[in-house]
């Protein structure tokens, strides 16, 4: 599949590489240009003598330079890629160097000695294993329980002394608490926590008093529930424990009972606390109209490990991590993706994304957003709402960065928005026009 400008544009790891990959995607910067049925290659010279060889293995996507970059993919990979996009008669049919069939296969290689590995273990291996992890999960736990009562004792003062003077405090405040809970290696909390502080200090973000105290409340939630987390039922204990940080192996996920479809992919978003960042990825199934995350995480200019680019879809299977509520799933195997042809899938107004919220909180009261398709919805970005048809009106998330994007991509008319509802506020991650979608933090680079 050859991807559009915008699809390879949503690949970059930063808005810089976006644009130092467009300044590359002229034949002038390149030689030796090739392709066949699973790669492309060319070589671009740089400021040294020899050139980089840039090379795409098209079937994930997935890039490899010899340049000195530590970005994934690099802007040679971009440059690359966006120009088979615009002039594929440039590429030149026919058998791959050897410095691009060493790649593949090496690829190929990775990936064989991976499943012999899992594949050999013996059983008494295999119960070896299993009980140092045990081991190591019930010390973890110990120092979580620890973790998460000096919290609920934070949260307590908190509540005893008020919110009036918390903006005084400064974000130190909350970010000593959040090390305490990274110390007790409670990652997870202490990302949300540090995302309640900022709320403090958001000069546009409506009645932040109410708010903070909502997302405290859930907090508050969240350590009560770990003292009585024996007394859950085993799948939101399942929630529970990843709320707080804890992880699920991959391979565990991937023995789950697949749930095949043809998957859109619909919205995208990225964030990034210190070093490590993370990009969701929300896909719709066509046939069970149910609802995935993809959820991948990268430390500092490391690539992500799948490319999903907004607008394509693919048939495959899918597993899901065991939930009340399971969102959040990885890719057992997939098509080759194609571009989305056609409208956006039907979605319901205002009440319908209420009661599915309602629903969707009932059976996981953890639950920090949900999904959502809205149609035939009009932006009123000075209000910073959105307005139904029949007259029903809902704000957008204080978040939001796009406002002017989405006046222009809506020109005063309805279209169809996909995003996610935290109960507050709606947040837009992407919208239909024209039968094209445009996700607005890949397509509109800020």
């Amino acid at each position: 599949m050859t991807l559009s400008s915008d699809h390879i544009l949503s690949l970059a790891p930063d808005a810089a590489s976006a644009k130092a990959g467009s300044q590359l995607a002229t034949p002038a910067k390149w030689r030796q240009l090739g392709r066949d049925e699973r790669a492309l290659w060319g070589e671009c010279q740089g400021s040294g003598k020899v050139p980089y060889r840039t090379q795409i293995d098209i079937a994930e996507p997935a890039f490899k330079c010899t340049c000195p970059s530590r970005k994934f993919p690099c802007k040679h990979g971009l440059g690359l890629y966006l120009l088979l996009s615009a002039q594929p008669g440039l590429f030149a049919a026919g058998a791959a160097p050897q410095w691009v069939a060493d790649w593949l296969d090496s690829r190929q290689q990775r990936l064989e000695r991976k499943t012999e590995k899992a594949a050999a273990q013996t059983p008494e291996q295999a119960e070896a294993s299993a009980a140092q992890a045990r081991k190591r999960e019930e010390k973890r736990e110990q120092g979580v329980g620890r973790g998460l009562a000096d919290l609920q004792t934070w949260l307590h003062d908190l509540a005893r002394e008020g919110l009036a003077g918390v903006r005084e405090r400064g974000p130190a405040y909350w970010n000593g608490m959040a090390a305490r809970l990274v110390d007790a290696q409670a990652g997870g909390l202490a990302a949300r926590l540090r995302r309640a502080g900022a709320m403090c200090f958001q000069t546009t973000l409506p009645d932040w008093e109410r708010r903070l105290a909502n997302e405290l409340a859930a907090l508050y939630l969240v350590t009560s529930a770990w003292q009585r987390i024996e007394q859950l039922p085993d799948l939101l204990q399942r929630d529970l424990r990843s709320l707080v940080g804890f992880t699920v192996p991959k391979e565990e996920v991937l023995a789950e009972p697949p749930v095949g479809d043809r998957w859109l992919v619909l919205a995208q978003r990225s964030s990034e606390d210190e070093r490590i960042r993370s990009r969701a990825t929300w896909l719709y199934g066509t046939g069970t109209r149910r609802w995935a995350l993809l959820l991948q995480f990268a430390v500092g200019t490391q690539g992500f490990e799948q490319s999903v680019p907004v607008g394509t879809q693919f048939d495959g299977e899918l597993c899901f991590y065991p939930s009340a509520l399971p969102l959040r799933a990885l890719v057992r195997q997939q098509s080759a993706s194609t571009l989305i042809d056609g409208a956006a899938p039907a979605g319901g107004g205002f009440p319908a994304l209420l009661d599915a919220y309602a629903d969707a909180l009932a059976s996981q009261p953890f639950l920090d957003s949900w999904p959502a398709i809205l149609p035939d919805v009009v932006p009123d970005p000075a209000a910073r709402t959105l307005r139904s048809a029949d007259g029903g009106v809902i704000p957008l998330d204080a978040a939001f960065r796009h406002h002017l994007h989405l006046a222009a991509l809506s020109g005063g008319h309805a279209l169809t928005l996909v995003g996610e509802w935290d109960g507050e506020a709606f947040l837009p991650l992407s919208g239909w026009h024209d039968d094209r979608l445009y996700n607005f933090e890949t397509d509109f680079l800020a």
